[in-house]
């Protein structure tokens, strides 16, 4: 979610003993702020003209005003309400002035650090739709409000969260679709407007390509992402974001997703989706096993080969050993393997590269002595001859 923290300092007033405050205004989304929404009603131009109309009857003015524009408050780590707990700090302010008491905060454990800040600073906070000050039953009624509310989060989550469950359980989509599908809205024969799922004709043929190409193992995942953005394979465009190039990470996203099989992943399980798949599940599975493949054994094509690049490790911290190339004084090119926790300094490891021609020599010498031997091989089949000829 994209997060804005606005601050405006105003011109203070001079002298000892001035009635200030400063006013804080948020709303929960980027949408709220950008499009005029309203946010239980008040949007942030009207939440500060209502707190400024607050300072008034209080006969303070503003020296300072902090926003927060697509923040949620079920956390105090936001841009503009740690500005102004920084500004309180180091500065003369009799008020701290908010539409609302969850606009501060809509836990009780951030609503009591927050009023801790401001008492800390001398600032009284005042609500200027509430009616709370430091009176005992102001206070009683801050808590009450404070307690509603983190009633009101948590309860929105829950719903939140047991509406999605049931989306996903009719075949739903509960976020934005993949790449090679576009989210759709429709109207139905009621009029009534619903979000539904369709394949994107222009992205969806180049994702069928990608997991068909990729199934062949001819391929490498960074291969197969500069052949498939050649082909023309785009992100799909956003009000926010135009249409550009897929990322690597993006891309190997799209290759893990059993959504282009017609199954929706939500909390860590599957769901059979409404939407029509993309690829077939034999070719996704082929490319699980591909990309599990690689992964395990880590060889993958690169600019330097060995047949034993991917399957060594190092004897001391037990981290990958790459294939890697130098030159001596003679100019003479040579291969050796190191250590990456080495190399990276991940680990504290000392071992020294291996030239290529020893790390064989090493592996052969393993291999010898697990190999089985004439006599023992003997031995084997001289039993289970034996084994036959006693079957009755």
């Amino acid at each position: 979610m994209t997060t804005t923290a606005d601050t405006k300092t105003l011109t203070t007033v001079p002298g000892e003993g001035r009635v200030t405050a400063v006013t804080y205004q948020r709303v929960s989304t980027k949408e709220q702020a950008t499009t005029g929404g309203r946010d239980e009603g008040f949007s942030i131009p009207a939440q500060r003209e209502a707190n400024r109309r607050k300072a008034e009857t209080l006969g303070a003015q503003v020296v300072a005003e902090f926003v927060d524009a697509g923040e949620s408050a079920r956390s105090a780590k936001r841009p503009g309400l740690q500005q102004l707990l920084d500004y309180i700090a180091t500065h003369q302010v009799t008020y701290c002035i908010v539409h609302k008491v969850d606009r501060l905060a809509r836990n009780r454990l951030d609503d009591v650090d927050i009023h801790r800040h401001l008492i800390d600073a001398g600032v009284q906070l005042v609500s200027a739709t509430e009616n709370i000050d430091d009176t005992p039953s102001g206070m009683l009624l801050h808590g009450i409000m404070s307690s509603i509310a983190e009633f009101y989060s948590r309860n929105l989550a829950a719903e939140v969260t047991k509406g999605m469950t049931q989306k996903v359980a009719a075949g739903g989509t509960p976020s934005r679709a993949p790449i090679g599908y576009l989210n759709i809205r429709r109207t139905d024969d009621q009029g009534r407007e619903y979000r539904t799922v369709e394949i994107d004709p222009d992205r969806a043929p180049l994702i069928r390509w990608v997991f068909d190409t990729y199934a062949k193992g001819e391929h490498t995942v960074p291969d197969l992402l500069a052949e498939a953005t050649a082909r023309g394979l785009t992100t799909a465009p956003t009000p926010k974001r135009p249409s550009g190039p897929v990322g690597r990470s993006t891309f190997f996203k799209i290759l893990r997703n059993p959504y282009y099989i017609g199954q929706v992943r939500y909390q860590g399980a599957l769901h059979p989706g409404a939407h029509e798949p993309i690829v077939d599940p034999q070719t996704w599975q082929r490319v699980q096993i591909l990309l599990d493949t690689r992964a395990t054994a880590g060889e993958r094509r690169r600019k330097h080969d060995h047949y034993l690049k991917g399957t060594l490790y190092c004897g001391t911290c037990m981290s990958r050993l790459q294939l890697d190339y130098a030159r001596n004084k003679q100019g003479i090119r040579y291969a050796y393997y190191i250590c990456t926790g080495r190399a990276t300094k991940r680990t504290s490891c000392t071992r020294k590269a291996v030239p290529v021609g020893v790390a064989e020599q090493l592996v052969a010498d393993c291999y010898q002595q697990i190999a089985i031997t004439e006599h023992t091989y003997a031995q084997l089949r001289a039993a289970r001859t034996a084994g036959r000829s006693g079957v009755r």
